[in-house]
């Protein structure tokens, strides 16, 4: 079990801009699978808390996110598991987390091929992301030390001609539940 602090930049882009950053860098690329939990009503995405079961590799990481104070940061929890649950239980989120949370059920999967680069201070996530019938584009650059990080990002701005202004876009489970909405 662990418990880390996330601090990252998300920038929506376009096909055509993900390739042009993907020109720019060396990456090692990785496929992560993220299966996606809630309640039937989405109380948890109604609390600004991700849920989730990450598949890398024949791995399976249940992670818990929940928002803080600070902007572009979140508090991670993290438990390895066996195999892919269909249900978390309230007693295992409040022995990861300490806080209350209802049961949670499995609602679908969003599969990510994701290149990294990293540098001093951070590193650049590029992903391209399938859920439903969808697929989209995400930069991403986590970090430790901001002033790198957004130096990063000015200079792919200033590069492929992004607006660094859009520092935050949604993340994946939002735009993976507005899918789910409209299926079911």
């Amino acid at each position: 079990m662990s418990r880390e602090i996330e601090n990252e930049f998300k920038i929506m882009l376009t096909k055509a801009e993900y390739e042009r950053i993907l020109a720019m860098y060396e990456f090692d690329g990785i496929v992560q699978t993220n299966h996606y939990f809630d309640t039937d009503e989405l109380e948890m995405s109604a609390k600004h808390t991700t849920v989730r079961v990450r598949e890398v590799d024949d791995k399976y990481l249940l992670q818990v996110k929940l928002p803080t104070e600070v902007r572009y940061s979140r508090v991670e929890f993290c438990e390895e598991l066996g195999e892919i649950p269909e249900t978390v239980s309230a007693e295992q989120l409040k022995r990861l987390t300490g806080a209350d949370f209802p049961e949670v059920r499995r609602l679908g999967t969003l599969k990510t091929t994701r290149n990294i680069h990293k540098f001093d201070g951070g590193e650049i996530d590029l992903d391209c992301s399938e859920y439903f019938d969808v697929v989209d584009y995400e930069l991403e650059i986590e970090f430790s030390d901001e002033v790198k990080a957004r130096a990063v990002l000015d200079e792919i701005s200033a590069r492929i001609g992004i607006q660094p202004s859009a520092e935050v876009c949604s993340g994946k489970l939002h735009r993976f539940l507005a899918r789910f909405k409209e299926n079911t």
